[in-house]
């Protein structure tokens, strides 16, 4: 019989970005933005995924590597204020089994050359699956990823709109 353990952390990542808050809004709230740097590594199959940034829309991102495991985000938006913040609700499962739930706060803030982003995950750990330190450098490896997104998109610069 499984023993049925919830661990609970919070874990908070701060980083700056050298484009306008909208910028970084877009790679969040665009589909095919996001669908360039929310994903897992270069090897990864591709599974199935659904995204509709929306209060009370969900989002669904799937892969793992070939043979293993699929690891599944499954998400809802609880509150969107453009340019400035995202919350949402959202679990993770290794095929069939939960992992985690999770609220996760996106904050953005004007300042310095661009924008600051301060993301606040409280999350659960279910069953015996905590492995806080490989979920925090998770996190930090997808928006590093976000961030080469960007500098793609936009060029390594301040940059003022999005147009």
């Amino acid at each position: 019989m499984t023993q049925r353990i919830a661990n609970h952390h919070t874990f908070v990542i701060e980083r700056e970005f050298p484009y306008d808050p909208s910028l970084v809004f877009f790679a969040y709230s665009n589909a095919d933005a996001k669908r360039e740097w929310f994903s897992g590594p270069p090897d990864w199959v591709e599974g199935p995924s659904h995204f509709e940034f929306a209060v009370g829309g969900r989002e669904t991102s799937s892969g793992g590597p070939k043979g293993g495991p699929m690891h599944i985000y499954n998400g809802t938006y609880l509150e969107i204020v453009p340019n400035e913040r995202i919350i949402n609700a959202f679990s993770m499962y290794a095929d069939e089994t939960i992992l985690t739930a999770s609220i996760g706060t996106t904050e953005l803030r004007a300042g310095g050359k661009g924008t600051k982003l301060k993301y606040t995950e409280q999350i659960v750990f279910l069953d015996g699956s905590d492995h806080l330190p490989d979920r925090i450098q998770g996190t930090e490896a997808l928006f590093q990823l976000m961030a080469d997104y960007m500098d793609r998109q936009y060029g390594a610069g301040p940059e003022t709109d999005n147009g």
